[in-house]
């Protein structure tokens, strides 16, 4: 049952080979270790405190008795530059296993649960690149009261692990005390073609100096730098080494690379000055909207490029959380000193010290992040602070994927869905009961009209911007517009009266740029990802303005269906939860049976068709030429991916409301408005909060509730046909 051992290559050889794409440092090549952390949950500032000051970095930190369970997930243990991975105990006699991967690895480390015995607490990952032989990495924790029986287990295995006929790492607790003889195991790992690295004591009590944390593998040639460190984040020590292999060059370092302007040399009265002469009065010689805003930006885009240009620069990320103060990190070091020195008595008055220095931080962060600004999302940053749920940002890096390759994803996913949901859009017709709606809301002579703009009505939008707004492509942020406002207000005031007169929507408003923001923590895929579009802030007064009448619009003549709680002034989920309730309620006091349908649309803000979008608004607004408008808002918008300081080519989008916007949500609201009209059983309730819909039924008779609502369902399934949307399973 000997575990094949592959092609020997030294350690020598392995140090002088040379490559453009990977590197071998000899004081670290990958770093791997294990403690046994005796609840993970309370100790993550500690481990994370730990990670920070290793040098050189620790690629692959198992943890055994983590202690944790459903209810803690995985952001509430995240570590900034690190991917969790955790087997929870599933059967008495398990702890728990975690394992935390540094962000410079996790390309090339995939988690091999098909060799996780579940006789045997485990957790095994493999890296795997091309420049270096496979590598499989276990660790391991045996609880004392194991019996004889757990060694054949582990044979078991080791015999599958062997199998795959790579190199072998093993960590973790064994409880089994190798600074005594222990013939019994030495021959059970050596059977399998094991060796054991550790030779100092890994659990150091008043009473006990016992080694019963273990590394073992099956090429000792690899494996260099074993030690011990004396940290006291629990009753064990953790024990570190590095396998000498080739790590990839241009994995993440932590790094990230932002574009900003800089104010350094920005003086504000010769800003003003240079403004102030500009010849902004060119604008009015145009009499189309996208020329006009063209000759706007080729005035104003030098001046500002002149006074805070723009310059790339290199950020770290923080690895620690903001509450980890310097007095926390301090006490911490002073009780590893006192574990180390034995003075055990001390130590632990020192480890209760840490617990209450850690909880007091905690308090005084969130109290000073509320204490002047009591606001929702205030308060919601500081619990999630606190509760580590931000490291979840942080704890993914940049995607190994191109820009270009994001950009083309996002256009031809939508397009590729919307063509499959095979609705013949150009001869899309609106449903007799959306006009026959709109025929009974809106008078003979109901009109919808875009007001033209006032210089008030530009200046409040701009004035009131948040001065934290995302900067579109054009890197305009709210405080140089601000500070522009009295010398800017009127020309764009002219373009955006022009824009309306016109009813064209300026191509640069349109132009979006898009971050990927990852759903899920495997970055490999395009489809894990979800794009975060941002405009530029000169689009916000018009389509604020457009918003403002075409809901004003809409409301007065009660055209808005009363199930949708989404994007409404005095509406949103609590409206649509009361609404669940009360409906529920009432059943239930009436003793009939209450069934409900949750429903999700795919992609459904992407995949919005314009021409059936366009028609619908044409019945909303009686054919208003405004809708002219709308068509040149919705089409041909210019699209780029935005990573890590790289842009992609630009892609035209052709299907769905813009994200980001202001004028988009009303949009889709009008687009699923007739959703409700199309459920014609009178006991069948419908209630949307955007694209999210449900349906409820209640009788006393379940067999009448399960028919009403399955009929509903087969006609909302109707709908979406007609409408090119994709119910999700």
């Amino acid at each position: 049952m000997a575990i094949s051992v592959s092609s020997r290559q030294s350690t020598t050889d392995m140090m002088t080979s040379t490559s453009p794409k990977f590197h071998l440092l000899s004081e670290s090549g990958l770093r791997v270790g294990h403690l046994n952390v005796y609840h993970l949950f309370n100790k993550v500032p500690d481990i994370s405190s730990f990670l920070d000051n290793e040098h050189p970095c620790i690629h692959l930190l198992g943890l055994s008795e983590t202690r944790l369970d459903y209810r803690m997930s995985d952001e509430s243990i995240a570590i900034p530059q690190y991917l969790t991975f955790r087997r929870d105990a599933i059967k008495q006699g398990e702890t728990g296993l975690a394992i935390y991967i540094h962000s410079s690895i996790q390309s090339i480390t995939t988690r091999r649960a098909d060799l996780e015995s579940q006789s045997v607490e485990s957790l095994w990952v493999e890296i795997s690149h091309s420049k270096s032989p496979s590598l499989l990495v276990g660790f391991i924790y045996r609880n004392p009261t194991a019996t004889y029986a757990w060694y054949d287990e582990f044979l078991v295995m080791l015999d599958k692990v062997a199998d795959n006929k790579k190199n072998i790492l093993l960590l973790g607790d064994l409880n089994i005390d190798l600074s005594k003889s222990h013939s019994a195991w030495e021959s059970t790992y050596s059977l399998v073609g094991l060796h054991q690295l550790v030779n100092k004591p890994t659990r150091v009590t008043s009473t006990t100096d016992t080694l019963i944390d273990h590394i073992y593998t099956n090429r000792q040639d690899l494996v260099h730098n074993v030690s011990v460190p004396n940290i006291g984040i629990s009753d064990h020590y953790p024990v570190l080494c590095t396998w000498s292999m080739k790590l990839p060059r241009h994995a993440p370092k932590g790094h990230t690379t932002i574009q900003y302007r800089t104010f350094k040399r920005f003086n504000k009265d010769i800003f003003l000055f240079d403004i102030s002469c500009a010849p902004f009065s060119n604008v009015y010689n145009f009499s189309d909207p996208d020329n006009a805003m063209l000759a706007w930006y080729d005035i104003f885009m030098p001046i500002i490029d002149k006074h805070a240009p723009l310059r790339k620069k290199r950020v770290k990320h923080p690895k620690l959380p903001p509450w980890l103060t310097k007095d926390v990190i301090v006490a911490m070091a002073i009780r590893d000193r006192l574990k180390k020195e034995k003075k055990f008595d001390d130590f632990k008055k020192q480890r209760n010290r840490v617990k209450s220095l850690v909880r007091s931080a905690k308090k005084a962060y969130f109290d000073k992040l509320v204490e002047t600004d009591k606001s929702t999302s205030t308060i919601w940053k500081a619990i999630n602070e606190i509760t580590n749920k931000s490291n979840r940002k942080t704890n993914n890096t940049t995607p190994p994927i191109s820009p270009n390759s994001f950009n083309t994803h996002f256009l031809t996913l939508a397009e590729t869905l919307a063509q499959s949901s095979g609705c013949a859009t150009d001869n899309f017709v609106c449903s007799t009961l959306l006009s026959n709606l709109c025929g009974k809301k809106l008078k003979p002579d109901d009109n919808f009209s875009i007001p033209p703009m006032t210089v008030l009505d530009v200046g409040k939008c701009i004035s009131t911007m948040a001065n934290n707004k995302s900067t579109g492509r054009d890197n305009i942020s709210p405080c140089l517009l601000k500070l522009a406002l009295p010398y800017i207000v009127e020309p764009l005031t002219y373009i955006y009266n022009l824009s309306i007169q016109k009813n064209v929507f300026p191509t640069v408003l349109k132009k979006a740029k898009v971050i990927p923001l990852p759903k899920v923590k495997d970055l490999s895929e395009p489809n894990n990802f979800r794009p975060i579009s941002i405009l530029p802030l000169l689009s916000k007064p018009i389509e604020r303005h457009v918003h403002k009448h075409l809901l004003k619009f809409l409301n007065e003549r009660d055209l808005l269906s009363q199930s949708q709680s989404g994007f409404r002034p005095k509406h949103s989920c609590h409206t649509a939860l009361t609404k669940l309730f009360d409906n529920w309620l009432t059943a239930i006091n009436n003793s009939e049976v209450v069934g409900a349908v949750f429903l999700d649309l795919k992609k459904a803000f992407d995949l919005v068709n314009h021409n059936i979008l366009i028609k619908k608004l044409s019945l909303y607004t009686a054919n208003s030429p405004s809708v002219a408008f709308f068509k040149s808002y919705l089409e041909l918008r210019p699209q780029i991916v935005y990573i890590n300081g790289e842009y992609s080519t630009e892609g035209i989008i052709r299907y769905g409301i813009p994200q980001g916007s202001i004028l988009g949500p009303l949009l889709f609201c009008i687009f699923i408005n007739d959703l409700p009209l199309h459920i014609t059983s009178d006991s069948v309730n419908c209630e949307m909060f955007a694209d999210d819909t449900s349906l409820n039924a209640s009788d006393k008779n379940t067999a009448t509730v399960q028919s009403e609502l399955q009929k509903s369902i087969n006609e909302v399934s109707d709908w979406c046909d007609k409408n090119a949307m994709i119910l999700h399973p």
